[in-house]
């Protein structure tokens, strides 16, 4: 057990090294002079916000899907309500019937 928990760690850390000597390597050898690539990455950065920015907002149709969505699982809701009653009901009857069974046994 000892030895595995070694081998997760040493994974652990090699894979740590590996990342950070790739980055390094990857910037020192890159194409663009860094503050292109600053500037490159940022404007992605930028725009990946915005698009979520936008996707979290919504649009104008979300609040129909939203509204139909509602309307249904309430509606499932509400059914789910009604037959959770009739069963109620039934085991009840069923319940008093057995009472009654046993009241006129015992007479």
């Amino acid at each position: 057990m000892e030895n595995q928990d070694k081998y997760y760690k040493g994974l652990f850390f090699g894979a740590m090294l590996g990342a950070a000597v790739g980055t390094i390597m990857g910037l020192l050898f890159a194409p663009r002079k860094g503050a292109d690539t600053q500037m490159m990455i940022s404007g992605k950065l930028k725009n990946a916000i915005d698009k979520a920015a936008e996707l979290y907002e919504g649009s104008e149709n979300d609040e129909i899907y939203s509204n139909d969505a509602k309307h249904r699982s309430q509606e499932i809701i509400d059914s789910a309500r009604d037959e959770a009653r009739k069963i109620l009901d039934e085991a009840n009857n069923i319940i008093r019937d057995i009472r009654g069974q046993s009241k006129s046994l015992e007479n």
